[in-house]
């Protein structure tokens, strides 16, 4: 039985935030315990995770397994490695009295809300929590009910693992959501479209209560005169076509030099064809199916806009209505003011633009909300430098696509439209605690210029600080 049908969400949260203050006390020993019986208890679970996700979204084994699964132990891992390094409190130099002592202490936020997305369900519900958990904070996760197979395995592992003082999971969908975001979090941690992500953030500011939105937009890709073609065909078709397309900071449209679009073309083709059409036909059983059929529509309905305003199909553009899976499709000669072009795609839908001044490019993009991520495929750092100063998003990788997002030196996160905060190792530490400054006064004189009366004092001041 879940912990929301035996407690109400009210009860679940009552007891948290009375919890809390006993674990934000915890050490770094005690939380590192913690995580490692999370560590621990996850291999009895991969084949449930598998199973649920087959049946949520038929992903592929391998996906499954490498995207949800793999990273966990490796991420519990490094935070243990350096949980007591970040749980220390930073001595600074005083700017007015170089006798006082100053610190900068991290301190756990309190009871913070994971509410998970469906395109990758099982890891970005549980990784958040890892890293509320070793910044010292009670957690309670809300997984999405768009893939209630998973949802229900996380419900039923989470009690396995941790007491719900510590740690609770709410299962459902709308109702029980808005339930959850009327309660005075201390922190709220919501991955999912900006859409919803303004809903999230208007109901926080009713309690005033911080958060972390990880949100998505149209990531754009540009491709100059001197990339390797290739290799960034095979860098982008792959990342496009990982999880169907249903990524946030998938490959969403291609900026192209117009003196390099058909070898461009030609590239993106040959991969396809090699990886996914190696018998002749499509190898449906290597790629995500899209998550419901309304979303499936949607991007159907998006597919057929752009084609209505004049778009170019070069390959794909083949919809399996009774799997809901879309071959992965490349469209050329795309309308600006097609539907295909306004929103994230969020699928295997590829519209290649071209360019003839990089600055066009740049100036296109800048006159859209800020992107999660961005992608350059260039030999030439003079444009790389051009393009990174000049363009603003969430994050960049060079020469390849969400390698940014997938290394934990780095932190991840979006800006202005495409999200807020960032998180990964230490970021995310910091992300999920306040940094409480203490200032403890020195031992000097007290200055008692600073004492009434007053009269007289202001000019003598003055003259002090002009001398």
């Amino acid at each position: 039985m879940n912990q929301n049908e035996i407690y109400s969400i009210q009860e679940l949260f009552e007891t948290q935030k009375k919890y809390s203050f006993k674990q934000r006390l915890t050490t770094a020993e005690e939380r590192i315990g913690l995580l490692q019986k999370l560590k621990n208890a996850l291999p009895d679970i991969y084949g449930k995770v598998i199973d649920a996700l087959s049946k949520d979204v038929a992903k592929p084994v391998f996906e499954i397994q490498y995207m949800e699964l793999a990273g966990l132990p490796g991420i519990i891992d490094g935070i243990c490695a350096n949980l007591a390094k970040w749980m220390e409190a930073e001595s600074v130099t005083s700017a007015m009295d170089k006798t006082a002592s100053l610190e900068i202490v991290p301190e756990a936020r309190g009871v913070v809300l994971v509410i998970g997305p469906w395109n990758v369900p099982f890891f970005l519900a549980i990784e958040p929590m890892i890293t509320a958990l070793a910044a010292g904070n009670c957690v309670m996760i809300k997984p999405s009910e768009l893939t209630p197979y998973t949802s229900h395995v996380i419900a039923e592992f989470i009690p396995t693992v941790f007491p719900p003082e510590i740690v609770s999971v709410v299962e459902g969908g709308v109702e029980e959501t808005t339930e959850l975001l009327k309660l005075p979090f201390d922190h709220i941690f919501f991955t999912g479209s900006p859409n919803v992500g303004k809903i999230v953030m208007a109901a926080a500011a009713k309690n005033l209560t911080t958060v972390t939105l990880e949100l998505g937009g149209k990531s754009p890709v540009f491709i100059d005169e001197s990339a390797d073609m290739e290799r960034t065909a095979a860098s982008i078709m792959h990342k496009k076509t990982i999880n169907g397309g249903q990524i946030c900071i998938s490959t969403d449209y291609l900026l192209v030099h117009k003196s390099r679009e058909n070898e461009l073309l030609a590239a993106l083709k040959k991969y396809t064809e090699k990886y996914y059409y190696a018998n002749g036909s499509f190898n449906g059983k290597d790629m995500s199916h899209i998550i419901n059929r309304h979303n499936y529509d949607r991007l159907k309905g998006l597919y057929q806009d752009a084609l209505d305003k004049g778009a170019h199909v070069e390959f794909g553009g083949v919809f399996h209505d009774d799997s809901i899976q879309i071959e992965p499709t490349v469209i050329t000669h795309v309308s600006l003011d097609s539907k295909i072009m306004q929103e994230e795609i969020f699928g295997p839908l590829l519209p290649v633009l071209t360019y003839g001044n990089l600055q066009e490019a740049i100036d296109y993009v800048n006159t859209h909300s800020k992107p999660l991520a961005l992608y350059i495929y260039s030999q030439d750092q003079k444009n790389i430098d051009k393009i990174v100063a000049e363009t603003s998003s969430g994050g960049v990788t060079i020469n390849d696509a969400m390698l940014h997002a997938s290394d934990y030196s780095l932190p991840f996160g979006g800006i202005n439209g495409s999200g807020m905060g960032a998180y990964h190792g230490v970021y995310g530490f910091r992300e999920l605690s306040h940094l409480k400054p203490v200032y403890k006064a020195g031992n000097g004189p007290l200055d008692e210029t600073l004492h009434p009366p007053f009269a007289g004092k202001v000019q003598s001041r003055k003259e002090r600080a002009l001398s």
